[in-house]
């Protein structure tokens, strides 16, 4: 498999961009780099987004986060989908430590309690195991007293860059 930071050659800026943010930072720092400047989930250009800060913690990546009102469901909880694109952004972050390019197959989430606005939580993930270009990995939200209000897990399959340029000219073909 190709190394995310080897496969720029052909692509263009955007992704050749992108493709250069999964290089693990030199400077000894834990501090994770966003996935790119409007990523819906860490990018700090984008105003709709979760603006997640995420640090590598041991062999995994830890973050911390508030839901606010862009992100309500039930009045006073953050809707699902908005946890679930937290935690899928989460699991991309992963992919720095593997050095490789990888695409979401399955998430799965399990709501074990209400995630409620403007209640700051802390999120952990994983590398659970890895067989070939399948990546297992594993995630769980905490509020402060520590306790789990939701759990991921996901299979992210390792493409490489010519998956994302194929995806782009399609679209552009089609509109």
């Amino acid at each position: 498999m190709g190394k995310a930071s080897d496969a720029v050659s052909g692509s263009d800026a955007d992704v050749k961009e992108w493709v250069r943010s999964f290089r693990l930072p030199e400077s000894g720092s834990t501090e994770l780099p966003p996935h790119h400047s409007n990523c819906l989930g860490c990018g700090p250009a984008n105003p709709h987004g979760h603006h997640l800060s995420v640090r590598r913690c041991g062999d995994g990546v830890v973050a911390h986060h508030t839901f606010d009102e862009r992100h309500v469901g039930a009045p006073g909880i953050a809707h699902g989908g908005a946890v679930a694109t937290v935690i899928d952004d989460l699991f991309g972050f992963l992919l720095y430590s593997v050095g490789e390019l990888a695409v979401t197959r399955r998430l799965e989430l399990d709501y074990l309690a209400p995630v409620l606005l403007f209640t700051p939580y802390t999120l952990h993930a994983d590398v659970r195991s890895r067989d070939g270009r399948k990546f297992s990995l594993v995630a769980r939200m905490f509020d402060a007293e520590g306790r789990s209000v939701a759990k991921g897990t996901a299979l992210f399959i390792v493409v490489e860059v010519e998956h994302f340029l194929q995806s782009q000219a399609n679209a552009w073909s089609q509109s």
